[in-house]
């Protein structure tokens, strides 16, 4: 009867430790999914006079088959374009807006998706956020 009594404090332990560790196993594998913004863009004006822009997102191998989002919130109208399946760069046109519009541009691939990301029309690379 002793025999029993020390058995199942141990077994008790045994399967406490066996549940604690199986919970960090599994916590451990579950990282939160902390979505990456896309790079900055170039925009470029057709012409001076027309408000057609075109946008071009530089390479990135998490976005490589993703499909760009670009909206211009000033007006409500935007693009879609599809990313290469190369490298991940993207080049949309043409995108309607007056410079500082607000630009915003996220990816999406599969259950994967950028954060969105917001940036002033203007020529060349942009950098800053909207204001």
């Amino acid at each position: 009867m002793k025999l029993r009594r020390k058995c199942r404090p141990l077994w008790k332990w045994l399967a406490a430790a066996t549940m604690g560790i199986s919970l960090v196993v599994v916590f451990a594998c579950n990282s939160p999914f902390i979505p990456i913004p896309p790079p900055d863009p170039n925009f470029s004006q057709d012409s001076a006079s027309s408000g057609d822009w075109a946008v071009s997102m530089p390479a990135n191998s998490s976005a490589i088959g993703a499909t760009y989002y670009f909206y211009n919130s000033n007006l409500g109208s935007g693009l879609i374009q599809r990313a290469s399946s190369v490298d991940g760069s993207a080049y949309a046109r043409p995108l309607q807006g007056q410079p500082g519009d607000n630009i915003y541009i996220h990816w999406e691939k599969g259950t994967e998706n950028s954060s969105a990301i917001c940036r002033p029309l203007g020529p060349g690379l942009v950098q800053m956020g909207c204001q």
